[in-house]
């Protein structure tokens, strides 16, 4: 009878799966499940069967008015490590921790016991419950390198999970409530390695239904101790492992090294072709004679052993593996950091049981990583210098390609060997793949390595958003530089940690860190890129006079330098000023030179940006055919590359041009665009232009848009946007006290863009045809033709 209930499951589940999310008839439904055979009662005994079928399927079955509708689960992450195939013993330790229904299983123990190869195997028999994901983070907490952080394995969880690198936040509490609010309502299973206690308590998932497996040389609450292996165990492992010898010599072997599973592992390596007698005389004399890492001598001597027989190319290949601060290191690494070719060296490493191969990486066990870095010499030291080089060098090389536009404040002998990438694609995909040992790299690195790799980095760090390594790293190549007395080095982490405060739109402290920048900054190249961020940042904050000042001196420099396109990018951000001043025709003269020279130099992410601005300035024109057209163009270009920030900025544009069209679906669609990449990128300032563009879209709701707006605008500091939504508000709630702070404050900050739109909206207020004039004689003055045209409309209707 259970056969035959398992068979028609099996059958219902292929009907609805072959038509996934779609409603499958329930008389469709019972014809597949029994054919002419078909129970009395035939709507009951299928929901009977539905029912088993609920809980025995991962996916979701949904009850339609005429049927049933498999809603398929989208597959979650699954970042867990391979399980080991020789996997031995631990089937009383299995059978206790199976039985864990959610909440936390902790498994602790000595070094080289086997609490990964546990937490591993554990999770992967599991993960059938744990459908939607199964997340997995080694914590390094007792590695010779840096640490992973709980902001970075949290930033790590959450870009699995799907939420975009740019909406991850910056604090930690913020990452929590994201995180816990991201594994609401699924089954998650998340396996934290190699932690302490301190690490643990932010990444449990607080979910009923998710699992958490945490591994950790320390006590931890409610903790299953790991012991060594049983004799019955080790020796399964060994006879996995090919290892032939006398059932005498196989025992002394399991007792020598102490019954733990990492020194058999290694031990088996060594004597699974023979000579396992030569092996016990070696390992006999050297218990007490070996490195001393963390008391266990049994796993020492394995080490010291498996070490000795190497070959001597392999020995010095192997010390080296142990000096990169990163957890894995790819091919080409490697081979910077040993100088050559090491394929032949690698392989010995892995078939002695050293080295891990997983996939295209190299990985060693935290306790051999020890081992081999206690056993470099000075010439290995010197060949991890070499590697930091190479890291400079190849990300250098990246990130030019990624971003043209990249500037160093510091001065790094980029001569010398590196990747060469075929195009700009190539080198994102291999910064994705090397960016947490480029991280780890900055971090640790000596001078001047650190701060010349946080400098290389920079952009990279602020284009992708990377807020938390971002502060680790700036944090990091500071305390080198001023270590080390490096002047342009300390510009370099200060200039970065500015860029970081202006990317999270803390205006007022990247103003603070660009001043302290500059005190260090000894190059033209330095001081022209503080100046031009510094004047970017001005700019949004509405001062445009001292933006300008910022920008002509930034101009003048880059110019001295014969940067072409630096000056071409410093010229765009005059424009901007001169079109934020209101004087439109000078800003419209400088953005079309901008977009020619961006097209002939193939600068499509700067031609993208004038192509945004000079829209909005034929938007004030009144030229909105040329606006539309542009502004298209630069959301188009604008797509298909990683700034998200500036695509948010453009659709936010395209939607307030859409509005003045009078196309009110397309501009909708647009600010809905808008607000959804400026909420995944953390961009407050086009969340602020999108509410400003709904506020015209949308008349009726208008007051609300403008005042969240303005509120938004005033929290971050960006004058012109608080100013025009400022505008929008007091035309929606008639507030004259409103409109005269906005007139006051234009004239304060010269700010002239808004100024005829302003004295529009008081003359709509005071209904005053002397108001409707001067509006109309601004507009006029700088040219704008909608905002004239409105304000002609007005003063014919107060004149009849």
């Amino acid at each position: 009878m259970a056969d035959e209930t398992t068979g028609k499951l099996r059958v219902l589940h292929r009907a609805l799966a072959a038509r996934p999310n779609e409603p499958v008839l329930f008389a469709d439904l019972i014809r597949e499940v029994w054919g002419d055979d078909a129970p009395a009662q035939r709507l009951p005994a299928l929901r009977t069967l539905v029912k088993r079928l609920r809980r025995a399927i991962p996916d979701e079955i949904v009850t339609d008015v005429s049927g049933y509708r498999l809603k398929v689960r989208t597959p979650g992450p699954c970042q867990l490590p391979a399980d080991l195939p020789d996997f031995v013993g631990r089937e009383h330790e299995i059978e206790r921790l199976e039985r864990a229904e959610g909440g936390v299983v902790t498994i602790t123990g000595a070094p080289g016991v086997g609490k990964t190869t546990l937490a591993v195997r554990l999770a992967h028999r599991l993960r059938e419950r744990y459908f939607d994901g199964q997340l997995y983070v080694n914590l390094r907490a007792f590695a010779s390198g840096p640490p992973v952080t709980v902001e970075q394995a949290l930033s790590g969880f959450l870009r699995a999970l799907g939420v975009p690198q740019g909406a991850i936040p910056a604090t930690l509490d913020a990452q929590v409530d994201l995180y816990r609010a991201q594994l609401g309502g699924k089954r998650i299973m998340v396996v934290l390695d190699n932690a302490t206690e301190d690490l643990v308590e932010p990444l449990l998932p607080a979910t009923p239904g998710c699992l958490a497996i945490v591994t950790s040389r320390h006590d931890l609450p409610g903790q299953l101790r790991l012991d060594v292996l049983s004799d019955d165990a080790a020796h399964d492992l060994l006879t996995g492992m090919h290892v032939g010898g006398t059932p005498e010599e196989r025992a002394e072997l399991v007792r020598l090294c102490a019954h733990l599973p990492l020194a058999l592992r290694i031990a088996g390596a060594n004597v699974a072709h023979g000579h396992i007698e030569a092996y016990l005389d070696e390992l006999r004399g050297d218990r007490l004679d070996v490195l001393e890492i963390d008391g266990d001598t049994a796993v020492r001597a394995a080490f010291e052993l498996s070490y000795r027989a190497l070959t001597g190319a392999a020995r010095r290949m192997f010390r080296l593996l142990g000096l990169p601060p990163g957890a894995d290191l790819g091919l080409d690494a490697a081979t910077a950091l040993a100088g050559g070719d090491p394929e032949e060296q690698l392989d010995e490493l892995v078939r002695a049981g050293l080295v891990d191969h997983i996939g295209e990486r190299y990985v060693l066990h935290d306790l051999i990583r020890l081992y081999a870095a206690a056993t470099a010499d000075g010439d290995d030291q010197a060949r991890l210098l070499e590697l930091y080089g190479w890291y400079l060098r190849t990300a250098f090389r990246a990130i030019s390609l990624v971003v043209p536009e990249t500037k160093l404040l510091t001065e790094p002998d980029l001569d010398g060997p590196s990747l060469e990438f075929t195009g700009r694609d190539d080198a994102a995909a291999w910064l994705e793949e090397e960016h947490s040992n480029l991280v780890a790299a900055a971090i640790a690195a000596p001078s001047p390595y650190s701060q010349q790799l946080a400098d290389v980095l920079r952009i990279h760090l602020y284009v992708g958003r990377f807020e938390i390594d971002n502060a680790l790293v700036f944090a990091a190549a500071l305390r080198t530089a001023r270590a080390a007395g490096d002047r342009s080095g300390q510009a370099a982490a200060l200039f970065g940690l500015g860029m970081s405060s202006w990317n999270r739109s803390e205006y007022r402290e990247a103003m603070l860190r660009f001043a302290e920048a500059m005190e260090f900054a000894e190059t033209k190249t330095a001081v022209a890129s503080i100046h031009n961020a510094a004047g970017i940042v001005l700019l949004e904050m509405g001062d445009t006079n001292e933006a300008i000042d910022r920008f002509t001196r930034t101009l003048a420099l880059r110019r001295e330098l014969g940067d072409e396109r630096g000056s071409v990018s410093v010229l765009g951000n005059i424009a901007v000023c001169y079109g934020t001043r209101g004087e439109l025709r000078k800003a419209a003269e400088y953005m079309r030179e901008c977009v020619e020279v961006g097209t002939r130099l193939g600068l499509d992410n700067h031609r993208a940006l004038m192509m945004d601005n000079l829209a909005v300035c034929y938007f004030e024109l009144g030229e909105l055919d040329l606006a539309l057209e542009n502004s298209v163009e630069a959301v188009r270009l604008l797509e298909g590359q990683s700034q998200q920030r500036a695509l948010a900025n453009a659709l936010a544009s395209l939607a307030r041009i859409r509005a003045e069209r009078g196309e009110v679906a397309e501009g909708l669609a647009a600010a809905r665009w808008c607000f959804e990449v400026a909420e995944l990128s953390e961009h407050v300032k086009a969340k602020i232009d999108g509410l400003v563009a709904m506020a015209v879209l949308e008349p009726d709701q208008a007051a609300e848009h403008a005042g969240a707006a303005v509120e938004l605008g005033r929290k971050i500091g960006y004058g012109p946007g608080v100013t025009t939504a400022s505008i929008l508000l007091a035309r929606a709630t008639g507030s004259m006290e409103l409109i005269d702070e906005v007139l006051a404050d234009i004239q304060e900050s010269d700010n002239f863009m808004d100024h005829a739109r302003a004295l529009l909206a008081r003359a709509h207020l005071t209904r005053s045809a002397g108001d409707a004039r001067e509006a109309l004689a601004a507009a006029e003055q700088r040219e704008q033709a909608k905002v004239a045209a409105d304000a002609r409309e007005l003063l014919d209707a107060l004149q009849r």
